[in-house]
């Protein structure tokens, strides 16, 4: 079929360049992979990290969850999310973790405007604090205005939540990992940093961005 086709020519296309073409690849191989980075991403095809920061095999690990809501620590509900967390930090030593949402998220459309499927709703009512913060900026008078504060928001809200899951905690206390949120402006394909003292997002500039700056969250106490 067609579609099935597509993933073998890009699957060809990966062997010649990655595989047969570098040595990357296979170096990752022989040794193992010891990413700096662990990235939360949207499940949205157009936002990917992969995709958003060319990244070559072995730079980072991402974790897509719709709308990029990263739901509140609960010791009783343990999550392939922690598992994931656990490996990449404890055992893989990561130095940095991202929040990264992105503009015309159609998880907070489905948040904004309700939805009619319930797993869809299930999830992204996770998200509702969020929510109710973007109104308080935005209003309800224009969706598009609320939307848009509403994808800002869920950033924040995720950045509070995952510093609060105990193998982030504790590695922010000793002071082995950074983590802050980040948006992807889809439309004008610019990044922008959340930063909490303002309660906003401000550019960032490429040239000038320092990757081992301090945390964008509060150090937990443990």
């Amino acid at each position: 079929m067609p579609q099935r086709q597509k993933l073998i020519d890009g699957f060809r296309l990966f062997r010649g360049e990655q595989y047969l073409g570098s040595p990357l690849l296979k170096e990752l191989v022989r040794d193992g992979a010891s990413p700096d980075f662990f990235i939360i991403n949207c499940i949205d095809p157009r936002s990917g990290a992969d995709i958003v920061f060319g990244a070559p095999p072995g730079q980072q690990f991402t974790k897509p969850l719709m709308a990029t809501i990263v739901p509140p620590y609960h010791p009783d509900n343990l999550t392939e999310l922690q598992a994931a967390l656990s490996y990449a930090i404890d055992v893989k030593k990561i130095k940095h973790l991202i929040i990264l949402g992105h503009s015309q998220c159609a998880g907070c459309g489905a948040l904004v405007n309700g939805t009619d499927d319930p797993f869809i709703a299930r999830w992204v009512i996770k998200g509702e604090p969020a929510l109710h913060k973007a109104a308080l900026k935005a209003g309800f008078a224009d969706p598009t205005c609320l939307q848009r504060e509403t994808e800002r928001q869920i950033v924040a809200f995720s950045l509070q939540n995952i510093s609060q899951y105990p193998v982030v905690a504790r590695a922010l206390a000793e002071g082995r990992l950074t983590v802050n949120g980040w948006l992807f402006g889809m439309e004008d394909c610019s990044l922008h940093e959340y930063d909490p003292e303002t309660d906003s997002f401000q550019r960032i500039n490429e040239a000038e961005y320092r990757p081992d700056r301090p945390s964008a969250v509060l150090t937990p106490t443990l």
